[in-house]
């Protein structure tokens, strides 16, 4: 077909370069006739002319248009406006995307823009995803490529339907990093790979990429529908996440395992306490202060996770609603309790199931250390925090349980 294609023009050009009285090398000919077929317009140069190149050949140059300046900071601006609507009624800019376009990432890949988007159709309409675009920076290996830094959160759809949701109805969270590649001439965007930080081999197919995929599919731990701190994920690992928390308001008070352990020499962790440890009075403490045992008789509504910390201190959640209905906070009838404020900040935290007693919790919370250094994260505190999500009544192997240690200095880049 190429043949056919090139043979006739062939015939011309060389009829035409006899007229001009020119030599023509066969090898000259060949690009000459590429060229014109790219519509790019030739130079000749005729017999005799003077210059450096020999007076036996002729100087095929071509006059190519300059490729567009690639504008790095207006394609970056691009990207942070248009994966706000990834995944809402509006969608992306699918212009701004070439008709093939190589998509990948460890479990799926696809050559083409329809493809594409059917991908992003798909996740919206199974999984009812949530992303967060982190940051962004021109990519290392690629001139004409942006890196972004992510978090998807996919919540099962079919899951909420069914009447097993209480106990399950997953979350599925990856983060990683997109590499957008742009076409200089065109300006779109050509090839999109995706990393995940929760794997290692990110080859397409990856079998440690689908298994990590089920493994949050299968989860059966429960969250209850309660208000609760707020995060974002920005690193999920292989065993753990690193969260960023808001600051939030609590009320505290001191665990019995504390018994009559200096409160300072617990706040500098020169000695601990198992937050697993004996806390039914602290915990009955807080739950009459929201009930009602304060000042005015005010009932909050009950909030989840439980905290409690080495220090041997247990706090309960004041949800965002209490704070916002009352005028302040009422004072507390019972000394024991005080109010306070949680000032949030970047924790790592690693999620189990089952009874959070003292040995499985200190057991987690070594796992969740070895795992930090591992990978070269540095914990801001020797103080952790045990969190507990469920009612005494939730089956253990259901039950949501959490190990956080305070980072220190996290780049999520890094």
């Amino acid at each position: 077909m190429l043949g056919q294609i090139l043979r006739p023009h062939s015939a011309n050009l060389a009829h035409s370069c006899c007229e001009k009285s020119l030599i023509f090398p066969f090898h000259d000919h060949l690009r000459f006739v590429a060229n014109v077929r790219r519509g790019l317009r030739p130079r000749f140069t005729k017999l005799g002319s003077t210059g450096s190149e020999s007076p036996t050949a002729v100087k095929v140059t071509q006059n190519k248009s300059a490729t567009p300046k690639f504008d790095m900071e207006s394609k970056m601006r691009f990207l942070r406006e248009d994966l706000t609507h990834l995944f809402d009624d509006q969608g992306i800019d699918a212009s701004a995307y070439e008709a093939v376009v190589d998509f990948r990432d460890p479990i799926t890949r696809y050559s083409s823009l329809s493809g594409y988007l059917f991908n992003i159709a798909f996740l919206r309409r199974a999984f009812d995803p949530r992303f967060v675009l982190h940051d962004m920076r021109p990519a290392e290996d690629e001139p004409y490529g942006i890196t972004t830094r992510w978090t998807m959160s996919m919540r099962f759809t079919p899951a909420a339907a069914l009447p097993t949701q209480k106990y399950w109805n997953p979350t599925i969270t990856f983060t990683g990093t997109s590499t957008y590649v742009f076409n200089p001439a065109s300006g779109k965007i050509f090839r999109h790979i995706d990393t995940w930080d929760s794997i290692t081999n990110q080859d397409f197919f990856s079998v440690e990429g689908f298994l990590d995929f089920f493994k949050q599919l299968l989860s059966f731990y429960t969250t209850p529908n309660l208000e609760t701190p707020e995060y974002v994920v920005l690193r999920r690992g292989r065993d753990y996440e690193v969260r960023q928390y808001e600051p939030y308001v609590v009320a505290e008070t001191t665990m019995e395992a504390a018994g009559a352990l200096n409160r300072d020499v617990l706040m500098a962790g020169a000695v601990s306490v198992n937050p697993a440890g004996p806390g039914n009075k602290a915990f009955n403490t807080l739950a009459r202060y929201i009930f009602g045992d304060n000042r005015t008789a005010a009932r909050m509504a009950m909030t989840t996770p439980v905290f409690s910390d080495t220090t041997g201190t247990m706090r309960f959640v004041i949800g965002p609603s209490a704070v916002k209905a009352l005028p302040r906070l009422p004072a507390p009838n019972s000394p024991a309790v005080s109010l306070g404020r949680e000032e949030g900040g970047v924790f790592a935290a690693r999620v189990f199931g089952g009874y959070a007693g003292e040995e499985e919790a200190s057991r987690q919370a070594e796992v969740l250390r070895a795992s930090l250094e591992r990978d070269g994260l540095k914990p801001a505190s020797s103080v952790w925090t045990l969190a507990r999500y469920n009612d005494p009544s939730t089956p253990a192997p259901f039950r949501r349980n959490e190990v956080l240690l305070p980072l220190k200095d996290f780049d999520m880049w890094l």
